[in-house]
């Protein structure tokens, strides 16, 4: 059993909020829904329900190796990337070690190095950005992985290449560094990394992706790994038998090539982005340049904590960033445009002007 001092420490995740009949902005899915090929692949499952589910997802991982043009033995399939970053934290940290990771971001990297009684240290950020200096500089002996979040939630901001590959080079050989670019499908930033080419180098990287965001599948609990098969070998070790469902393995490797639904996805959410982003600055609410589905905007200590009171009783959903510690922030999801013209009608009426 786990001692009281390890379970003293974990906390529950803390999703975002639900109105039942209401707009929900508050957990960055996609507004479109799932892909319309997805949906037929899960209705073509159902007479199958008394079957268990292909335990080593075959089918799904030879789909993500080949739109990655790496080996099946370099992925891994998880029930969403969490139970991968769980699987990860088990292969690699015990009490004495410690995972590294930035002030202000995804809460499931701690979670994951405590469960196993790691320690947590955390860097500080610059304006919502990875400080890699800063985590490079936390990194010792005991050190076992970095955690990093490119596109990042909740600030929507990037690890740049050059960045990376600088970072790469002061990281110890046997210190894993994780990157979760589960928002990695939205980014145009031509600066953007190719994770995949790294590992294919060499390097000593897992790199996370999920069908929860962009394809619009986060019911179904569904993310995957990327990594040497070394690498993956020692994760998959952790792997609990039959981890992902049959319907959810046909309907991610069925979304994986509905390249027309990616391209509706990524047209809504630029044009939704670029709406919200010109309404805050009209009314002077400082935000983060984003390249996610989100927009993180300052809107001040208490009064962030106001306004997310306010659109609730107007049935908005938005996500307040206390649990992130970023009190004075709020984290707004991108929703279709009728979505996004109610939030603005609600935020017009709190905020004046």
């Amino acid at each position: 059993m786990k001692t009281r001092a390890v379970l003293s420490q974990l906390r529950p995740y803390v999703p975002g909020k639900r109105i039942a009949g209401g707009i929900k902005l508050s957990s960055n899915e996609n507004p479109l829904g799932p892909s319309p090929l997805a949906t037929a692949a899960i209705n073509d499952t159902l007479g199958d329900l008394h079957r268990y589910p292909d335990g080593g997802a075959g089918e799904l991982r030879s789909a993500i190796a080949a739109r990655w043009g790496v080996s099946q033995e370099m992925v891994v399939v998880g029930n969403g990337s969490d139970e991968i970053l769980v699987m990860i934290a088990g292969a690699l940290i015990e009490p004495g070690t410690n995972a590294v990771t930035a002030a202000h971001t995804f809460s499931q990297y701690s979670f994951a190095t405590r469960i196993f009684g790691g320690e947590v240290r955390t860097a500080p950020m610059k304006e919502g950005r990875f400080d890699l200096d800063a985590i490079a500089d936390q990194i010792d002996a005991a050190t076992r992985i970095v955690f990093l979040c490119s596109p990042n939630n909740p600030t929507g901001t990037v690890v740049t290449a050059g960045e990376l590959e600088r970072f790469l080079a002061r990281v110890p050989p046997d210190v894993l560094v994780v990157i979760d670019e589960a928002y990695g499908e939205y980014v145009t930033t031509a600066d953007y990394p190719d994770t995949v080419s790294m590992i294919r180098d060499g390097a000593a990287l897992v790199r996370l992706r999920t069908f929860s965001k962009i394809y619009g599948l986060a019911a179904l609990r569904v993310g995957y790994g990327i990594a040497r098969p070394q690498i993956i070998d020692a994760i998959s070790s952790l792997r609990q038998p039959f981890n992902v469902g049959s319907a959810a393995q046909r309907a991610a490797t069925v979304a994986l090539g509905d390249h027309e639904f990616v391209a509706r996805s990524l047209e809504n959410n630029e044009r939704e982005k670029t709406r919200l982003c010109s309404f805050l600055e009209e009314r002077g609410v400082p935000f983060i340049a984003t390249e996610a589905n989100f927009v993180c905007a300052r809107f001040g200590d208490p009064e962030a904590r106001d306004v997310a009171r306010k659109l609730a009783e107007r049935r908005i959903a938005v996500r307040p960033l206390a649990s992130f510690g970023m009190d004075d922030h709020l984290r707004i999801s991108l929703g279709t445009g009728q979505e996004m013209d109610a939030l603005y009608e609600a935020l017009q009426a709190i905020l004046g002007g």
